[in-house]
C-alpha cells in the first residue's frame, strides 16, 4: 500500500559522506547531485572501494582513491514532495535512489522520477556481503541543478578544454558532455522544452526540464539559501546548515596516522596519508605487506593502510565466501589495526562508533547507538496513519513488520521473533528492543510471545500485556541468574554498568577474579547491542570464551582473598554510647517516677494512684 502521511512531513536525518577535506574544513559548495550514506554506508564505501591497497592502482599516488581523506556529517532536513511519499518506494518517506558520477545522475530512471514527480531526497537500503553487519545501511541521492549533466564539460565535448574527470559518467563515454553551467545547456537552442530522459544526445548537451513546465530547468532539491525548513516543492525538498570545522573528521586522525611515528628513527609525528605511506617508522615490516593476485602475503616498499585477500574482495559472495570464511584473521587482511574485521559485524561496529562518537557526542557514546535518538522523537511515523490503510510499516500480530529508525535514522523494517504466531520474513533484522516506544509502533492487541522464556527473545522486549521474561530469572546484574537466560536478560538491559556486574558474578562464580577492572568493563561492553542476538546460543558460547580468554581475568586459582569487611571500630563507639545514653534516660525515668511516688501530698489531699489496677485512675475527696 502507499503511503499515508501526516501533516508534518520534515525528518531531519544526519547523513555522511566521504571526500576530501576542504581547506580549512570550511564548505565551499552546498552538496547537490550527490550520493551520502548512513555511518555504515560510508565504511562500506571506504572498505571496498578506497583502501584497498591491491587494487587501489599506482603505488605511487600521493593520495587515496579520488583523494578520500576525511568524512562530513550533513544534519539533512527532508520534506519529499507528496507525489513521492504517496507512492510505492524502497524506504517509506523517500524516492528511489539513483547514483551520480561527477555531478551526473548515471541512471535514466532517476532523471524519468524527477522531470516526473519533481526534485526529491532517494534512499536505498543496502545489505551487501561486501562488509557484514547486524542490520542493512542506507545510501542517498540528492539531486541538483540539472542533474543529467557533469559539474563541468568533459572532452571530448565539442569545444571543451577541461581534463577528463576521475571518474567517467556512464551518459557521457564516448563523446564527452556538455557541463551544467554552460549556457547553451541551459538555453538548449536545438529543443528548448526538453524533458525526455530517454533521448540520449541531447541528455549530453542540454539540461533536462519538468515535464509540466518545459519552460523550467531542473532545480534541484536544495532549498534557498537561508531556509530553515523545506516545503517539498520543487526546488526545495531539503535543507541543512552551511559545514564549518567540526563537521569534518579526518580519516587520518581516527585511524591512528597522525599518531604513527614517522622518520628514519621514529622521531616524529606523521603528518598524513602520504607521510605515513612513505615515511612510517616500520622496523619490523609489520606495515610493509600487501596481497598479490594470488591472495599471496608479499613484501611492499611503502606502507599499507589496508588490504584483504581476493577471496574476501573480488569473489561474488565476498565476505560470506566459503575460503574467505575459512581464513585465519592474518591471512585475511594486513594493514592498520582500525581496518581489521571487514568481514567483523562488531568491528564493523566499532569503527562506526567512534565515527557517531566524534559528531554526535555524548548522545550515543557508550550505548553502541549510531544516531541521534532525540531526532527520532520528533521524526514523522513510520507505521500508516491511516490504520485501514496499511503500509510497510504497520505491524502485524507475528511480530513483524515493524519499523525503527534506529538503523540509520530512516524507516527500516524489522520483525519481533519468538512470537505466538511466527513472522514469514525472517531474514529482515532483528527489531531494537525499543522498537514498541517509536512512535506509531503501538503492538496489535493480538501480538503475544510464545512464552516467557528469554531464549525466545520475544519476552525482552517488554511488549504490553502478559508478554514479561520469568521473573525468577532476575532482573538486573546483581541477581540474574547465571546462565544463557540470565545472559540475555543482562543484554537487553542495554546497560553496561549491569552487564559488568553480570559478568563479574559469572567469573566468581567460577572461582575466578578479575585483575584488570578498566579492560573488562570494555570487554563487556562488546557483549551486548541495541538488537537481541539472533543465535542466543553462539552469543553466550562468545561471552564464555571471551572471559575464559581474557587477560582482565585471573584464572589460575590465585586469586586475593575478598576484602575484609569495613572496620567495626567506630560502629562499635557508636552503639557504645548510644548504650550508655538508652542506660541514662533509663535511670532518669525510673528515678522520676519513685519521686513522684514517694513526695507527701498537699494539705487536704490524699495521694494520687497513678498506677491502679486495671489502667484506671482513682482519686478521693
Amino acid at each position: 500500500m502507499g503511503w499515508v502521511h501526516g501533516e508534518d512531513q520534515v525528518q531531519t536525518i544526519d547523513m555522511y559522506r566521504a571526500l576530501q577535506l576542504p581547506v580549512d574544513r570550511k564548505e565551499d559548495f552546498q552538496v547537490q547531485n550527490n550520493n551520502l550514506a548512513d555511518i555504515i554506508g560510508v565504511f562500506r564505501y571506504v572498505h571496498q572501494e578506497i583502501i584497498v591497497e591491491h587494487v587501489a592502482g599506482d603505488p605511487e599516488r600521493a593520495s587515496r582513491r579520488y583523494g578520500i581523506d576525511g568524512i562530513a556529517r550533513y544534519r539533512m532536513k527532508v520534506r519529499n514532495p507528496d507525489s513521492v511519499l504517496k507512492g510505492s518506494h524502497g524506504v517509506p518517506q523517500f524516492g528511489d535512489f539513483g547514483a551520480f558520477d561527477f555531478g551526473v545522475s548515471t541512471g535514466t530512471q532517476l532523471l524519468t522520477d524527477i522531470v516526473t514527480d519533481g526534485d526529491f531526497v532517494g534512499a536505498s537500503q543496502q545489505d551487501s556481503p561486501q562488509i557484514k553487519f547486524t542490520h542493512p545501511w542506507y545510501w542517498f541521492s540528492v539531486d541538483g541543478v540539472c542533474p543529467n549533466l557533469p559539474w563541468t564539460c568533459i572532452p571530448p565535448y565539442a569545444g571543451c578544454t577541461k581534463p577528463k574527470p576521475p571518474v567517467m559518467p556512464t551518459g557521457c563515454d564516448p563523446g564527452g558532455c556538455a557541463g551544467k553551467n554552460d549556457t547553451a545547456a541551459k538555453t538548449c537552442p536545438s529543443n528548448p522544452e526538453f524533458h525526455d530522459p530517454t533521448d540520449s544526445k541531447t541528455l549530453k548537451k542540454c539540461c533536462l526540464r519538468y515535464s509540466d513546465d518545459p519552460d523550467t530547468v531542473v532545480k534541484g532539491g536544495l532549498c534557498p539559501p537561508g531556509t530553515k525548513t523545506p516545503t517539498g516543492e520543487r526546488g526545495c525538498v531539503y535543507a541543512y546548515d552551511t559545514l564549518g570545522p567540526k563537521d569534518y573528521l579526518s580519516i587520518d586522525d581516527i585511524v591512528g596516522m597522525t599518531d604513527f611515528p614517522c622518520g628514519h628513527d621514529g622521531e616524529r609525528k606523521c603528518k598524513n596519508w602520504q607521510d605515513w605511506r612513505k615515511n612510517c617508522h616500520d622496523p619490523d615490516r609489520k606495515y610493509h605487506k600487501m596481497f598479490d593476485g594470488s591472495g599471496n602475503i608479499v613484501e611492499a616498499s611503502f606502507c599499507v593502510e589496508y588490504d584483504v585477500h581476493h577471496a574476501c574482495q573480488e569473489t561474488e559472495n565476498l565476505c560470506n565466501d566459503p575460503k574467505c570464511i575459512a581464513l585465519a584473521p592474518e591471512k585475511r587482511e594486513v594493514g592498520l589495526p582500525f581496518w581489521q574485521g571487514k568481514c567483523d559485524a562488531r568491528a564493523n561496529q566499532k569503527r562506526a562508533e567512534i565515527v557517531a562518537a566524534y559528531f554526535l557526542g555524548d548522545k550515543v557514546a557508550k550505548k553502541h547507538l549510531l544516531v541521534d535518538e532525540a531526532l527520532l522523537k520528533d521524526a514523522p511515523q513510520c507505521s500508516a496513519v491511516d490504520q485501514s490503510a496499511p503500509n510497510q510499516c504497520t505491524p502485524n500480530p507475528d511480530g513483524g513488520p515493524f519499523c525503527s529508525r534506529l538503523f540509520g535514522g530512516v524507516c527500516s523494517t524489522c520483525w519481533i521473533p519468538g512470537t505466538f504466531v511466527p513472522y514469514n520474513l525472517q531474514t529482515q533484522p532483528l527489531c531494537p528492543y525499543t522498537v514498541n516506544k517509536e512512535m506509531g509502533n503501538d503492538p496489535p492487541q493480538e501480538l503475544r510471545c510464545k512464552s516467557a522464556d528469554p531464549v525466545d527473545l520475544c519476552c525482552l522486549y517488554n511488549l504490553p500485556g502478559d508478554n514479561e521474561c520469568n521473573a525468577t530469572i532476575g532482573s538486573s546484574g546483581s541477581n540474574l541468574e547465571l546462565t544463557l537466560r540470565g545472559f540475555l536478560v543482562s543484554q537487553s538491559l542495554q546497560d553496561n554498568a549491569e552487564m559488568t556486574t553480570f559478568g563479574k558474578r559469572w567469573v566468581t562464580s567460577l572461582s575466578g577474579c578479575i585483575k584488570d577492572d578498566s579492560s573488562f568493563v570494555d570487554m563487556m561492553y562488546e557483549h551486548w547491542h541495541y538488537q537481541p542476538p539472533r543465535n542466543p546460543e553462539v552469543a553466550f558460547a562468545s561471552f564464555k570464551a571471551a572471559m575464559k580468554n581474557s587477560a582482565a581475568v585471573n584464572w589460575n586459582g590465585n586469586c586475593p582473598p575478598p576484602p575484609p569487611p569495613p572496620s567495626s571500630s567506630n560502629s562499635t563507639g557508636l552503639i557504645i554510647a548510644i548504650a550508655l545514653i538508652a542506660v541514662v534516660l533509663l535511670v532518669a525515668i525510673i528515678f522520676m517516677a519513685w519521686r513522684r511516688r514517694n513526695r507527701p501530698a498537699p494539705a487536704g489531699n490524699q495521694p494520687m494512684l497513678d498506677d491502679a489496677p486495671g489502667g484506671n485512675q482513682a482519686t478521693n475527696a
